[in-house]
């Protein structure tokens, strides 16, 4: 649980570390933390799953908005008024989650997978990833 915490709240999933992007409005990720040296793109295609959570909660956000509208005006809601409502949410949501979509996603790696001997610090090496 404390890993995932530490993915949603832009930090390092073994040591804690909030230096993990080097401007956010360039949303430019470091390649390894400057803490315990844990290499963030631990395999190829790795950038993919942060995608996927973008993607997922965009969705549920899109469809929640969409959801909330139909519930409050009523089914008889024009396309053009639940399009204008869910659009903002749609289109500036995944944009301003892209850096919480990549450490959640390291985060949610590191439970799949924790981190060998060789991936992080000496250090560091006694954290348990849980």
């Amino acid at each position: 649980m404390k890993v995932l915490l530490r993915g949603l709240t832009l930090a390092c999933g073994v040591c804690g570390s909030r230096t993990l992007f080097r401007k956010w409005g360039m949303f430019a990720m470091v390649d390894d933390c400057p803490r315990c040296g844990l290499h963030f793109e631990r395999m190829d295609g790795h950038s993919l799953g942060a995608v996927a959570v973008n993607t997922m909660t965009s969705s549920a956000l899109v469809l929640t908005v969409v959801a909330l509208a139909l519930v409050i005006i009523g089914t008889d809601a024009s396309t053009s008024t639940l399009l204008l409502l869910a659009a903002p949410a749609g289109l500036i949501f995944p944009i301003l989650f892209d850096p919480v979509s990549r450490t959640l996603w390291n985060a949610i790696e590191l439970l799949m997978r924790p981190p060998q001997a060789n991936e992080i610090r000496e250090e560091f090496r006694h954290i348990k990833v849980r």
